[in-house]
């Protein structure tokens, strides 16, 4: 904030802009000023110095907010609570996880000490929250392993997966479990690159890139030999949602008579001369 709230008509517009959440250390009002607010249903008390606007029927994100501005200062969303305010997982302990650099204590809140940089932090619906890639490093502190491959793979289906921003977050909070999944961890652009390179590399001829047949888009199609190559990563398949489409979508293909070839990172990485004989078959039909 720039300017303290002097008036309800700021503090309307305040709240506003903090999902009905304010900070007494936002507000430039006298504590009796205050007390007259609570006293007429104005204000609602959540934490010390922490008030709702107008009523106290919380949504989830008006709950983080007020959490995170009850620890002031540079406190961030983090954690299981993070990773819900992301949507990579659902599912938080009973208190709201918030990190900040000093050694806090509360009792409606799971407090987490950790000095974090410009690349942890992020805001989501104007919440202050950890990054996507800070957030996935606690998750492995926090979670079981196989909730943490699950957050992985839906924080690389929502495009939040950088895997640089990840290596770089592990230098300043190391985590094994979360090392372990990395390299299996590829992007879709990552095996598009790597078919396009087995391609080229093989002599096949170049194929159309994001093909769209009907309502969906193909990885890669040869519209003249009616084959439709689509390189299945994990993180983009493994949700019954997607997973049930691409069936659906599939079988129509078929129907109409063109080819679906589907190869996995394994096979692009260890099988490449395998990829590329299958085309080739598939192109000579």
């Amino acid at each position: 904030m720039r300017k303290k709230v002097t008036t309800d008509v700021e503090l309307a517009a305040l709240a506003a802009q903090q999902h009905g959440i304010v900070a007494t250390r936002q507000l430039q009002l006298s504590p009796a000023a205050i007390t007259q607010r609570v006293r007429s249903g104005r204000l609602h008390r959540l934490h010390q110095g922490v008030y709702a606007v107008g009523h106290d029927g919380l949504h989830r994100e008006a709950q983080w907010m007020a959490a995170v501005l009850a620890l002031g200062g540079t406190a961030v969303l983090s954690h299981r609570s993070a990773a819900s305010l992301w949507r990579v997982r659902d599912g938080e302990g009973p208190r709201p996880d918030v990190t900040s650099p000093g050694r806090h204590r509360h009792p409606a809140i799971a407090t987490h000490r950790a000095g974090l940089v410009a690349a942890d932090r992020g805001v989501r619906f104007g919440i202050p929250v950890t990054s996507p890639s800070r957030t996935l490093v606690d998750l492995a502190h926090v979670l079981p392993f196989d909730e943490l491959v699950a957050a992985v793979r839906e924080a690389q289906f929502l495009r939040l997966f950088d895997r640089r921003a990840i290596d770089d977050a592990l230098t300043r909070r190391p985590s094994t479990a979360l090392a372990r999944l990395l390299p299996a961890a590829v992007t879709q652009s990552e095996m598009e690159r790597r078919f396009l390179w087995i391609c080229t590399r093989h002599g096949l001829p170049a194929p159309e890139c994001q093909h769209t047949i009907g309502a969906k888009r193909y990885d890669f199609a040869w519209p003249h030999a009616r084959v439709v190559v689509e390189t299945d990563g994990w993180q983009a398949h493994g949700i019954p949602f997607a997973f049930q489409a691409d069936r659906t979508s599939s079988n129509a293909l078929q129907l109409a008579g063109w080819l679906i070839l589907r190869f996995t990172w394994e096979d692009l990485t260890r099988r490449a001369r395998s990829v590329a004989a299958s085309v080739r078959r598939g192109l000579a039909r």
